[in-house]
Formats: structure tokens, sequence, C-alpha cells
């Protein structure tokens, strides 16, 4: 059986590595490899094409693994339709070895940090648990033999494909303008985002958000049991907010005063993490001790570092004008905001966050593609100070100087990263390492 895997980025390669070398052929449309990954591929002997993806991918091709960051669109997975070769993505290939009970979390913000306090949950419970997906580690590389469970960031790229991945519980968390240079409307991104459900069954839960009114309405047609999470009313059956304190049902969880993450938007992460929690029978009182305990993710507003009374804020993971907003009101008022702003344009509707920019932001610092675009409607909204650079390492110092004591410099750039990155990790470590040497 020949299968050709598009792209060689961490979900490709891990998926060349699981089928071995005499099932697969790789086809990456980059004309160079990082040269630790160009090595391992040399070494395991997987035949690959760099520069494009051209015929010898499709000629006796059984089944094609597409990577999350390939839009199906490309004309050569259109030929492979035509051609009725079965197209899936990593996560629908690894759901088929995975045996153990899969918690998968989507929505537009706050994945990351809601998979990852839920796999803290649980391990702090002593459940042997992997945390995978779209947060790093692909989902394909997970041996659950020794597991209990797997927690997994999903995105909309990953569910597009998806054919029968069926978690056992799903996590809705929020749905708002994003990837529309990719999904083209908001009603195509919401049906790919309700694909995390749509397979499940009535011994399946779905965790979802009462308060977004794309969410509640999507997940009308879900089959399985559904559980709410709310700011905003109280539940029966449900993890909500209420005398300064998270409570599921009747039972009391912990005060907001004692969660260490900060900030409305992560209030609605605790939420649905508590829900999630609750659901693997882990008790409240453990509950609020990792609640406590836990500091964040990296490149989601992660403090770097203080120098001369300025303080560095990496939102690296910031790819999307709602993101972005979020961290300003996080950082506001207790700073003046110096943003670093820009990238790869996603097209969305950037007013919302402009008027954002010109309550609550001191000075503008525009990066990347998306600069003359953003730079238009942040002057129409009025804003004025604003400020761009060449380079990315000519923007975290030119942010620098602009800020005075007392304020931060905050990267969220409310774009992808492809114009100057591979990812938006590697942004984030890239701003990390510039500010380390100021």
């Amino acid at each position: 059986m020949k299968i050709a895997v598009f792209g060689a980025g961490k979900s490709g390669i891990a998926v060349a590595k699981k089928l071995g070398k005499n099932s697969v052929f790789l086809t990456e449309e980059k004309k160079r490899l990082d040269g630790k990954v160009l090595s391992e591929l040399k070494r395991s002997g997987i035949k690959f094409e760099l520069g494009g993806h051209t015929e010898k991918a499709l000629n006796g091709t059984d089944l094609i693994v597409v990577s999350p960051g390939i839009s199906l669109d490309i004309p050569i997975l259109k030929t492979a339709k035509k051609r009725n070769i079965p197209i899936i993505g990593e996560i629908e290939l690894a759901y088929s070895f995975i045996k153990k009970p899969i918690i998968a979390v989507t929505g537009t913000n706050g994945k990351t940090t809601t998979t990852a306090l839920i796999g803290r949950m649980l391990k702090d419970h002593g459940c042997k648990v992997a945390v995978a997906g779209n947060i790093g580690h692909p989902l394909i590389s997970v041996n659950d033999s020794h597991l209990d469970m797997i927690v997994a960031e999903i995105s909309s790229y990953q569910l597009e494909t998806a054919k029968s991945f069926k978690p056992w519980i799903s996590i809705i968390l929020n749905i708002t303008e994003d990837h529309l240079t990719r999904h083209k409307t908001m009603k195509a991104y919401a049906k790919a985002k309700a694909k995390i459900f749509i397979r499940q069954g009535r011994d399946d839960l779905l965790i979802y958000n009462l308060d977004d009114k794309r969410v509640a309405g999507i997940v009308q047609d879900a089959k399985c049991k559904k559980i709410p999470f709310s700011q905003n009313k109280h539940l029966k059956d449900g993890a909500f907010l209420d005398k300064g304190g998270i409570f599921y049902g009747s039972k009391p969880v912990c005060k907001i005063s004692e969660i260490r993450l900060k900030g409305r938007h992560n209030i609605e992460n605790c939420l649905a993490a508590v829900a999630a929690a609750m659901a693997c029978k882990v008790p409240p009182s453990s509950i609020r001790r990792t609640l406590s305990e836990f500091k964040g993710v990296e490149h989601r507003i992660e403090f770097v570092k203080r120098s001369a009374g300025v303080s560095f804020y990496n939102d690296s993971k910031g790819t999307n004008p709602d993101s972005t907003i979020v961290a300003i009101k996080a950082l506001f008022p207790a700073h003046k905001i110096v943003l670093i702003l820009g990238g790869r344009d996603k097209m969305t509707d950037i007013k919302p966050m402009c008027r954002e920019i010109k309550s609550h932001v001191k000075d503008v610092v525009l990066i990347g593609e998306a600069k003359e675009r953003f730079r238009q409607c942040l002057k129409k909204s009025g804003f004025k100070n604003i400020f761009e650079a060449g380079t990315f390492n000519e923007a975290v110092k030119r942010s620098y100087q602009l800020a005075a004591r007392g304020d931060a410099v905050l990267l969220s750039p409310a774009c992808a990263s492809f114009d100057m990155f591979n990812n938006f990790e590697e942004r984030g470590k890239v701003f990390k390492k510039i500010v380390a040497k100021l």
C-alpha cells in the first residue's frame, strides 16, 4: 500500500515515521528543510520530494494523509479527489491506532491553555495522560498502551479531514472570526468545528460554552450528552461562575482569587477544564489545587522579562484579532501597552481590535505583510501612534525605545507567522531571545 504524506512539518514527519519507509512517499512544497529534519529523513530511508507536490505523489497512491497547514483546494489534491484517492488528516490516521479514551478540545481561542490545564488536572489526580495534537506533540506519535486517556488540542484544519474521529469528551470553547482565508465563510468554519462532536453517541460527552451564541447554535444537533459551562448563568449540571467562585452544579470548586491564571478569558478556560475533570471523576479538592498552581502555557500572554522597568509579554499565539483583544485587556490598566502587531494577514475583520487599541494601547509597531491594511484601519479608528519596522528584531528594539518605566511591550500579532517564521512557536522563541539580550 502506497501512502503519500503531504507536508514535512511536525505532523507530516510523525506520520511518515509511524508508517515506515516501505509505505510512505513524503512531498513538501518548500525547497529546503531544517538540517536535522533532512538528515533524519535520509537516515530513515523514507522517499521524499522537495520544492512542490508533483505527480509522483499520486502515481500508484492508495491513500493521502495531509498535514493541517495544507489546503484541500490546492490543484494536486483536487486531482486526487477526481481519481478517487482517499484523503485524510493526521488525527484521522492517529485515531485508527489509538484505543484509549480521548478528550478533544477545540475553539478559536484558549485551546492550548485548556488542553494543558485538563492534562495537568488529570495528572495531579494520578491519571496516566498524554497531552498531544495541535499543542505541539502530534497525536500520531502517542503510544497509548500505558495510558489511561489522551487530551488533545484539535484545530479546525485537523477536523476538516476527520471522517471517523470520535472523542469520548469533546469541548468547544468559542467560535469567533478566524482562518477565513482557508474556510472562506464563518458558516464553513463553524461546520468544521462541529465535526469534533458529529459522530459522538449517547455514551459520549460534549462540553460547550453556553455564553457563545455560535457554539450554542451548532451543538443543538449533537446526539451525545451535553454539559454546558457559563460565566453568566447558574447550571444544575455544568460549570459556572457565582459569588466569586467556580461551581459545578451544587458543588463549590474554588474561589476566583485562588486561580493562578489571570484574566476573564482564562475563567472561561478554567470552567471548561473543571467540567472535563469532573466528568473524569477528579474530586473538587484536587481540581482546586491544580488551579492554584497552574501558571499557563508558553506563547500565551507569557511574562518574559522586566528590563529598566519595562515588562515584556510573549503572546505569539495571538494569531487573530479576538485573541489580541484578550491580551490587551489582560494587561490594561496595570500597564500602558506598546503593541507589536502584524504578520501574514488572515483577512479577518480588524475594526473591533483597532477600536480596542485606540482605547487601551499607547503605541503600535507594525510588522509583516499585514502592515498596510492594519495601518489604514488604525488610522480610520483615530489611532495615531503608529510605527513600522522592517524586521522582527527592529520591531522589538523599537518597542523597547517607545516604552517607559511601568509600560508593557506586548507581542500579540493578530496574524499568522508564516511571512517571517515557520510557526508561532518560532516567532515567540525568537522574541524571547531578543528580549533576553536587551
